[in-house]
């Protein structure tokens, strides 16, 4: 089972893509976030999350798409204790095009890490060694620079080509 985490002013083409690359797996997934009631998105949308943290189901692997300012929710309470709960049982933590800044306020980056543009100077000056390419994996995160970046790191996980049809 796939999780993505909606932190408010979530990218959602990252959202849909994983989400649709998972259906296309054949992987089940679920969003979620820190209530039920509606997260508003980067381009003006909002998405009712399937699940709230209390009542969320155990997922194998957890996407944190991109998202304006995501080290701030790192410093919520709720969201560290939803990480800090789900982090032993995750084989799999795919990281948008920022959402390393939450996993780094998180204190749960690994270093070196994969990102681009102003991410990763931003990494750098917190200290992380920063590899500018699309995707890359230390231990059980999967950085990214976001977009269809993350397909190749889901591909990766899950040991074959996501094919999304029209893209490809």
């Amino acid at each position: 089972m796939l999780a993505v985490l909606l932190l408010p002013e979530f990218s959602e083409l990252e959202a849909a893509l994983f989400l649709e690359a998972a259906r296309r797996l054949g992987l089940p997934a679920y969003t979620v976030a820190k209530g039920r009631k509606g997260t508003p998105a980067l381009a003006g949308s909002v998405w009712t999350p399937t699940y709230a943290f209390p009542a969320a189901p155990p997922p194998k692997a957890l996407l944190i798409p991109a998202a304006r300012r995501p080290e701030r929710m790192a410093r919520d309470p709720a969201y560290l204790d939803f990480l800090s709960a789900l982090w032993e049982g995750l084989e799999a933590v795919f990281l948008g095009y920022n959402a390393h800044l939450f996993l780094a306020e998180a204190g749960r980056l690994p270093s070196p890490v994969a990102a681009g543009g102003e991410v990763a100077e931003r990494l750098e000056a917190l200290g992380y060694r920063v590899e500018e390419v699309p995707w890359g994996r230390s231990g059980k995160v999967y950085a990214s620079q976001g977009g269809m970046a993350l397909l190749g790191a889901l591909s990766d996980w899950v040991g074959k080509a996501v094919d999304l049809g029209v893209w490809t």
